[in-house]
């Protein structure tokens, strides 16, 4: 029993080392891998990747009795981070009302805007926006000026499939030079692919 014992230990003793050399070896192996994944991602992290273009963007229309709305803003953005997008577009919208039957008045709207948008949870989106806007202010029915104003939009929505519902609130509304004159909310139903 005794000689069972010692050859056994003796046994143990000689695989030992084999056993943690292999499993030295696997470690390293799979830290080289780690390394190679690593050094891909360094080497990528820095480049433009076209794969994280996005595009997107709201479209309206609408006509009544009383006028004509169209709206059209086109967005392209960069997704910085798997969850962050940093992008720009356009925004147009064109309108025209009648207040009686010989007076028509009808005004187009347009400017650039920049925006941020994150996924804070999946599907949950937070999202900023500055739309410097020029538009026609009527002072009267017959007189008006091509004026700048500042919007910033501030909210968060839902956003899946590339569909997107946001509320939006604008830091900057004056009700009297708003062009959303009702209220500083806006619903858009928009997409970002």
């Amino acid at each position: 029993m005794k000689k069972i014992s010692i050859i056994l230990s003796i046994l143990f003793l000689c695989t030992a080392p084999v056993w943690a050399q292999r499993k030295m070896q696997q470690l390293d192996e799979e830290e080289a891998k780690k390394q190679e994944q690593l050094k891909a991602y360094e080497g990528k992290k820095y480049a433009f990747d076209k794969d994280k273009i996005v595009f997107g963007g709201n479209v309206g229309l609408s006509f009544n009795s009383i006028g004509t709305f169209a709206l059209a803003q086109p967005m392209l953005g960069y997704r910085v981070f798997p969850h962050t997008i940093l992008g720009a577009g356009f925004i147009y919208i064109y309108q025209s009302r009648t207040l009686a039957p010989n007076l028509k008045l009808s005004t187009h709207t347009y400017g650039p805007l920049v925006f941020a948008q994150q996924e804070i949870l999946s599907a949950i989106i937070a999202h900023a926006e500055w739309q410097p806007i020029n538009y026609e202010y009527f002072r009267t029915i017959t007189t008006s000026e091509r004026v700048w104003l500042n919007q910033f939009f501030v909210g968060g929505g839902y956003g899946s499939n590339g569909a997107q519902i946001l509320l939006l609130y604008d830091l900057l509304y004056d009700a009297n030079s708003s062009i959303y004159r009702n209220s500083p909310y806006l619903l858009r139903i928009g997409f970002m692919f």
